[in-house]
């Protein structure tokens, strides 16, 4: 594989997306290659295995708790708890991994996951368990998330390198997808036969092996730590991505999806199941299998493939083709159409953001890598705090479908003018 020359290591980025160009091309599954990541890559997939039960465990448990007519607003208030931390904390997240030793910051924050999970558990198997339990439990589950987002992006990229980065983060994508077709599986059937509560205590068990790994390891700094104040740091971050209207644009794209959508759209397919395909009992579940599934393919295409040359063109196109498969979904009357919609959208997700994830970090100096994926994480995970209350009050008053199909059209439509509105993202040697 190519090497990077010293020159072209140490100079300041250049260009949109500053040093990118000068990526050499991506092997099949280069990642792979280094053993320490080998490792992580199984350990974040167990972890994001119980994670996949716990999404859909909470999402039945809430439908019991409250009743099927006032889920939706319930599930939306979820969703506005576990990311609202994101966006107050993931500026300082970023921050935080720019700063001091990222494995440290993940550990903490890993320390805080188990923390929540392990609570969240006990008070479902002792019966104490309402949705403000819930809700409280969520917010620290999303603290910890905020925190070390940034430091885990950064941690990728410090232990495999930028040559097999893109590797690293689809095959990441693959672990973490791959939880999403296992997870949700197994989560219907030791929900239906043993509860929520068992459900919640594996998921905290799965927090374990990644935490004893992160104590162990020992991965390469490089770059030397942040000393700057601050408030100076965060706006050198976001600064940098200020600057480079191409960057900005492909944060508008997905922060476009996750403000109007983003992760309340899963948390209500619950409802929307149940309504539309009452006589499937594992109906919603196996629509987030789907989902898994296609994101799987989608994961191993880019870990296997070379980068597509117009990679800002191919992330708006890959965003608008997502939402008109959540569009039509919200009008199938067929499950075998729906669990065919959901492997697209799925698929489609991992695309965009794998390779925006990329993009991002590849075009940051070392120093400051930390700042710009949490300038990335605000955009667009802190901003889904607003998804919650503004798509599950809709679904609340128009229902699930027509509140979902709405809210992919006008984001297709927004995505059009920003794919219009930036040439960048339209030129074929802008991501190259």
């Amino acid at each position: 594989m190519a090497q990077l020359t010293e020159r072209e290591t140490k100079a300041a980025p250049v260009g949109p997306l500053g040093g990118l160009a000068a990526a050499p091309p991506q092997t099949r599954f280069a990642a792979l290659e280094v053993p320490m990541f080998r490792w992580y890559w199984i350990l974040q997939w167990v972890s994001s295995t119980g994670d996949g039960m716990e999404n859909v465990i909470r999402g039945y448990l809430v439908v019991q708790l409250v009743g099927l007519g006032a889920a939706p607003f319930w599930l939306g208030m979820t969703v506005f708890a576990h990311w609202v931390p994101f966006t107050l904390f993931s500026l300082y997240g970023g921050a935080l991994a720019d700063r001091y030793d990222n494995r440290k910051v993940q550990i903490v924050s890993q320390l805080l996951l188990f923390t929540a999970a392990a609570l969240v558990a006990f008070t479902t198997l002792t019966g104490v368990i309402t949705v403000q339990w819930i809700f409280i439990l969520l917010l620290v589950h999303g603290f910890a998330g905020a925190i070390g987002n940034p430091a885990r992006q950064t941690l990728i990229h410090s232990i495999v390198g930028k040559e097999k980065l893109l590797s690293a983060i689809s095959l990441n994508s693959t672990a973490q997808q791959f939880s999403q077709v296992i997870g949700p599986a197994v989560a219907g059937f030791v929900f239906l036969f043993f509860g929520a509560g068992w459900g919640f205590f594996v998921n905290a068990l799965t927090f374990l092996p990644i935490l004893v790994f992160l104590f162990v390891v020992r991965v390469p700094v490089l770059h030397g730590r942040e000393r700057q104040p601050v408030v100076e740091a965060l706006r050198e971050g976001v600064g940098f991505v200020r600057q480079r209207p191409l960057l900005g644009s492909l944060i508008a794209i997905e922060t476009t999806t996750v403000v109007f959508l983003g992760h309340t759209f899963s948390s209500l397919l619950v409802v929307f199941a149940a309504e539309r395909f009452p006589s499937i009992q594992l109906a919603y579940p196996f629509l987030l299998v789907a989902s898994g599934l296609g994101a799987i393919g989608a994961a191993l295409f880019l870990a296997y493939r070379h980068e597509p040359r117009r990679k800002g063109l191919f992330i708006a196109v890959t965003s608008i083709v997502e939402m008109l498969a959540i569009l039509l979904l919200m009008l199938a009357s067929d499950y075998a159409v729906a669990f065919a919609l959901m492997l697209v959208v799925g698929a489609m997700t991992v695309l965009a953001q794998s390779l925006n994830n990329t993009t991002l970090q590849l075009s940051a100096p070392d120093r400051i890598r930390g700042r710009v994926m949490g300038a990335y994480s605000f955009g667009t995970q802190g901003l889904r705090v607003v998804n919650g209350p503004l798509l599950g009050g809709l679904a609340t008053f128009f229902g699930v479908p027509l509140a979902v199909a709405g809210s992919a059209a006008l984001v297709m439509l927004v995505l059009g003018g920003i794919t219009i509105a930036f040439p960048q993202l339209r030129a074929s040697d802008a991501i190259s």
